[in-house]
């Protein structure tokens, strides 16, 4: 057997593997023994089959799985001979010819690991945001929990205000025949005014009307389109939109009556842990604080990974945004009960996804580097506090549990450390940036123009 290593990419090799007939022999033989043992032919005991009729009756199909497992021990002999040579993603067999008593002659492509030399970033600013919890954010949340515990009560000649809770029928019409369409209605729909998922056309003209009006009204129609997110989030695209004509059935209009914020109030929302408005008041600045930084955590994780990004431009191996693609594709399924959708267009969808794999791809390959470069690691200890901090400091998981959990729940364990190793690179990275801290209207601002530039640039 023959093998040549050459490099097509600074990320890519392909392996030519060129063998003879005599070199694949041994192992077809063997193939054919096996497949003899569970045969069962007339006139031949079982397993007893003559090796020339296994041969004539399923050499070619046995040959060809000799064929790419002798290919597959190939490949990895020859990489593990190469100590500079770190294998990335799934390698591909691009070419196979072969026939059965024949000369095998296989290409197998498939990427490496590039170097990531990492820049100096002390120069390099990063925006942060550093919230501040205000009064009128903590007001406005006692307003949200009032809401909740707020009692509906009936408005009878009353016009619907702008918070206030109705139920309506909902009846689509053909503007063709201005006839109902039989079987697209829908029936005591319930909602409040000011709720934000709302369609604003709805809104707009629910509000003034009282029970008993009906009227008709356009609302626009999404056609949701099967798209994957970009980098850290997955999102989803909507396609056109069409305006839909309706018959609106206002069966009933009721207004929240809101509980006095008193003593009782603060007791009931607390579930009896406050006794009054001001503690309340305290522990709700505190959530909210804690909200606000974690949110401000999420965010610049965001920025980070951009601007590592933007840093280091690294090819990313093929191989690798292939297995990207194939997991937003898995994703899909997973979302749709394990079965791809009837109208998905996977070839469109990797196309459209490509370039949020090869950022995933490179990001992976960056922080891979830092995690080498710092000699990062994650202890039982750090799993601990990882699993504490999840049950919000009412389980404790002890280091023998977690021994258990790498035996029974390898999967679950594996991806609970890169969490941690993720957060351990953030860090590290965020002590390296020039971070500027900024106000909520400052961040937003900046946010802001930040998006349009991007979208300025977008193809």
């Amino acid at each position: 057997m023959d093998t040549t290593l050459s490099k097509s990419s600074p990320v890519e090799y392909e392996l030519d593997i060129h063998a003879t007939a005599d070199d694949i022999e041994p192992k077809l033989k063997e193939a054919l023994k096996a497949q003899r043992k569970n045969m069962d032919v007339q006139g031949f005991r079982k397993g007893k089959v003559p090796l020339g009729l296994v041969k004539k009756m399923h050499g070619d199909a046995i040959g060809y799985k000799v064929a790419e497992q002798f290919v597959q021990e190939a490949f990895e002999e020859a990489v593990e001979e190469e100590d500079e040579i770190e294998p990335l993603g799934q390698p591909e067999l691009v070419d196979l010819d072969y026939e059965l008593d024949e000369d095998l002659h296989a290409t197998i492509r498939f990427g490496v690991r590039p170097q990531v030399e990492l820049e100096d970033l002390s120069s390099v600013e990063v925006p942060m945001l550093d919230p501040e919890v205000t009064d009128e954010d903590v007001e406005q949340e006692i307003e949200r929990l009032q809401k909740e515990e707020a009692d509906l009560l009936p408005l009878e000649d009353e016009p619907a205000g702008d918070a206030d809770y109705v139920n309506i029928d909902l009846q689509r019409i053909d503007p063709q025949t201005d006839t109902p369409i039989i079987g697209d209605k829908d029936e005591d729909l319930t909602f409040f005014l000011d709720d934000d998922r709302l369609k604003e056309e709805l809104r707009e003209a629910l509000v003034g009307k009282k029970a008993g009006d009906t009227f008709r009204v356009e609302l626009p129609q999404e056609h949701p389109a099967h798209e994957h997110g970009h980098g850290h989030e997955h999102q989803h695209d909507h396609g056109d939109e069409e305006d839909r004509l309706y018959e609106v059935t206002i069966n009933d209009v009721k207004r929240r009556d809101l509980p006095p914020l008193d003593e009782e109030f603060a007791r009931r929302v607390s579930e009896g842990e406050f006794h009054d408005v001001e503690a309340l008041r305290e522990d709700i600045r505190a959530r909210l604080q804690d909200a606000w930084d974690e949110r401000a955590r999420e965010m610049v994780q965001g920025e980070v990974i951009d601007k590592m990004l933007e840093l280091h431009p690294v090819p990313v191996p093929e191989s690798v945004i292939e297995g990207y693609l194939d997991s937003f594709v898995k994703q899909v399924e997973e979302e749709n009960d394990g079965e791809l959708p009837d109208d998905f267009d996977e070839e469109h969808f990797r196309q459209r996804n490509r370039r949020d794999a090869e950022k995933q791809g490179r990001w992976m390959l960056i922080r891979d580097q830092i995690i080498e470069e710092e000699d990062l690691e994650v202890t039982d200890e750090e799993l601990q506090e990882f699993f504490a901090e999840q049950s919000g400091g009412e389980e404790q998981v002890s280091a023998q549990q977690i021994e258990q959990f790498r035996h029974t729940m390898p999967q679950m364990i594996e991806k609970v450390e890169q969490q941690v190793l993720s957060d351990k690179v953030y860090d590290l990275l965020l002590d390296r940036f020039d971070v500027q801290p900024k106000s909520r209207e400052e961040f937003e601002e900046e946010m802001r123009q930040e998006q349009e530039a991007r979208q300025r640039v977008a193809p």
